[in-house]
């Protein structure tokens, strides 16, 4: 008998100085229109769902392209979630604004793992996941360019935009993003479902990508 869909929801998207807003805003769009799907329609069949940021500490963040952002929690307020979704960074190469050089980041990350059924990255998202030790002899992508040096922190690289291990969703990059996102609601809360938001979208269910004309 396969498991029931939860009643409810939570997923959480950490927020950063240097983030890169295509890797949170995509994710973040998708589990929005779940939320609104299932107002609308008051199917009992969809999770009651909560899209939510958290950020280390309160106030102003800027995005890597000057997006202003407030996340809704800081680490300590920040609510159980079912999903855990980490975008990249802005910078070249593997992330290194100040936040991912702090070792209360990976400890957080880590804990946060452990409690939340489905983790995910976007981009160089993948490498917060890698240096909390989440990625080790999980097979995960990230941007083309850096994807080899996940190795070094014991993670398998492969070259697919989308990549599923277990628990842990990774996608190459902000582009890939809704694709995640649609990924992700289909393990939380059934294939039927991801369609649905995936028809939301005027989307493709499976890439992400816009259909054909």
């Amino acid at each position: 008998m396969s498991e029931a869909p939860p009643a409810t929801c939570v997923a959480g998207i950490v927020l950063f100085h240097g983030v890169e807003e295509i890797d949170f805003a995509a994710p973040y769009g998708v589990f929005c229109a779940l939320r609104r799907l299932q107002i609308e329609s008051r199917d009992a069949a969809l999770p009651e769902t909560h899209v939510l940021t958290v950020a280390r500490t309160p106030g102003i963040l800027h995005g890597a392209n000057g997006l202003r952002l407030l996340a809704d929690f800081d680490w300590t307020m920040c609510p159980p979630l079912d999903v855990l979704i980490i975008p990249g960074s802005g910078e070249i190469g593997e992330p290194t604004v100040p936040e991912m050089e702090d070792a209360g980041l990976w400890d957080w990350v880590h804990d946060r793992a452990l409690q939340s059924r489905y983790v995910a990255s976007v981009g160089t998202g993948a490498f917060v996941l890698a240096k909390a030790g989440i990625l080790e002899g999980k097979r995960a992508t990230t941007l083309a360019p850096y994807r080899s040096r996940l190795g070094r922190f014991g993670a398998v690289p492969v070259e697919e935009p989308l990549v599923e291990d277990g628990k842990i969703v990774t996608a190459a990059s902000g582009a890939w993003g809704i694709a995640l996102g649609i990924r992700l609601v289909a393990r939380l809360s059934g294939e039927s479902a991801s369609r649905r938001v995936a028809r939301a979208l005027e989307t493709d269910p499976v890439s992400g990508a816009l259909p054909s004309t």
